[in-house]
């Protein structure tokens, strides 16, 4: 598993309070977030991984499993690790 993945199941865990094990758990079916912990899971990821999301990934709406938010954590990481602004 990947530093990046693993950061991102444990922001999870904290923000649902329940074990995230799979990447293909459901963030509203499974783990049962709501539209106020979508928007701080986006919160959350900016400040963990200190990224800023583009205005476009701003959409709570369009994560729907645990690998949508592992993608696009990865997505800025490896962008900031390439030196470009996230």
């Amino acid at each position: 598993m990947k530093e990046t993945e693993k950061q991102v199941m444990e922001l999870l865990e904290e923000l649902c309070l329940t074990p995230v094990t799979d990447r293909s758990l459901t963030l509203v079916g499974d783990l049962a977030l709501d539209s106020l912990r979508m928007v701080m899971l986006l919160v959350t990821l900016e400040d963990t991984f200190e990224i800023e999301l583009d205005e476009s990934d701003m959409n709570p709406f369009a994560l729907v499993t645990v690998q949508d938010v592992v993608e696009l954590a990865e997505k800025y990481v490896s962008a900031k690790e390439d030196g470009k602004d996230g």
